[in-house]
């Protein structure tokens, strides 16, 4: 798939190829385009576990952009689809992002490894 504007971008299904838990490149060059746009979304639930691990939302934006992507959800259990990063914080701790779809990116869970 070729790599497009994540604004443009329509639905889940444009967002993550859903027929496979492999992460494809097209699918982080979109979550890596929303991030450098400033488009991602930090959900509210993200927001409190970052907060309560004292995570700044500028390391969550590095570690997406910069971190491990480690696995793929499609959204077949009680999970949403969506991918996983793992990244070291500057301080030293490890911590996990997961980046779904809710009409646009949205980083939905963070939490310390």
């Amino acid at each position: 798939m070729p790599c497009i504007d994540p604004r443009d971008v329509a639905s889940l299904s444009d967002a993550f190829d859903l027929t496979t838990i492999s992460i494809l490149q097209w699918e982080l060059e979109l979550i890596w385009a929303a991030v450098d746009l400033g488009v991602i979304e930090i959900s509210a639930h993200a927001d409190r576990a970052a907060a309560d691990d004292s995570v700044p939302s500028a390391a969550m934006f590095r570690v997406i952009r910069q971190g491990i992507p480690r696995s793929k959800d499609i959204g077949n259990t009680d999970r949403w689809a969506g991918i996983n990063f793992e990244g070291r914080l500057r301080s030293g701790r490890w911590i996990r992002i997961k980046v779904s779809w809710r009409m646009g990116y949205v980083v939905v869970t963070v939490h310390t490894l």
